[in-house]
């Protein structure tokens, strides 16, 4: 075996190695419930920050209105976002699902009100939007969108999920936020 075929073996067999443990690491951080993905943040209960939000309905709520009431579901969206037209048919069915107990809330981010009505159609939406018009995005941090979070009715948020979420990962969580 010349020397030049021996290298080559030798950076093949390096490579192969190293695909094999980033796979291993990965497979037991699955295994060991820990959260690989960074869609999920496990948090530790915070305040929520109240909010004013005006419906399309033209009805304005709070988030306070619901505290000691109904826990809620709040979901930053865009029809021009690719997840989460990905996501809004889950949303539209398990929101149908848990009505009786949980508040669903959309909140629309950088789009007109046009395209965000035509999403709503659409999808079935039944839950109440409105306009992001006064911060609400910066005063949860949301980092993109879709992002959604789960809130107590004590008001405090209890899970987070930035990214598209699946049905299951839905159902489990507000199942989560209903028992907390």
């Amino acid at each position: 075996m010349t020397k030049s075929n021996r290298n080559f073996f030798l950076i093949l067999a390096a490579i192969v190695l190293a695909a094999a443990l980033g796979t291993v690491f990965l497979m037991a951080g699955e295994n060991s419930g820990v959260s690989t993905s960074p869609a999920s943040s496990a948090l530790k209960p915070e305040p929520a920050p109240d909010f004013e939000l005006t419906l399309f309905s033209g009805k304005t709520i709070k988030l306070s209105d619901f505290e000691g009431k109904k826990p809620v579901v709040l979901n930053f969206w865009a029809s021009w976002c690719p997840p989460c037209r990905e996501e809004a048919p889950e949303f539209a069915r398990v929101s149908k699902d848990f009505k009786d107990d949980v508040e669903f809330i959309g909140v629309i981010t950088n789009d007109t009100q046009k395209d965000a009505q035509a999403f709503i159609d659409e999808f079935g939406i039944t839950y109440e939007n409105g306009h992001d018009t006064s911060g609400i995005g910066q005063a949860y941090k949301v980092t993109g969108i879709p992002e959604t979070f789960w809130i107590d009715k004590d008001g405090q948020i209890i899970d987070r999920w930035i990214g598209a979420i699946d049905e299951a990962g839905l159902i489990s969580r507000t199942k989560r936020l209903i028992e907390s």
